[in-house]
């Protein structure tokens, strides 16, 4: 186990990595234009497909729900360090 500081970061981290992903679901799923590289455009190819948008946003949602968890445990390792804390 890590020490109440490494335990709060990690849940610092998880937490905005879950906001990240959730928001970059929401981008995808509502087809917005400056999503990094989904919209070069190049010869003999087009914008995304509908399958491909609802596929990227899940798999950006899944990964957003990955998140959560880790942030959920790391929050209990924190309580759980400083309940520790408090017994020594």
């Amino acid at each position: 186990m890590c020490n109440p500081a490494g335990c709060t970061f990690c849940t610092l981290i998880s937490g905005f990595g879950a906001f990240f992903m959730f928001f970059l679901g929401i981008c995808i799923s509502n087809n917005y234009e400056f999503v990094g590289e989904w919209y070069v455009h190049e010869e003999g190819r087009g914008s995304p497909t509908h399958e491909q948008i609802t596929t990227a946003a899940r798999n950006c949602f899944i990964t957003g729900g990955i998140y959560i968890a880790f942030t959920v445990m790391a929050a209990v390792c924190v309580c759980y360090q400083n309940k520790k804390a408090k017994r020594s």
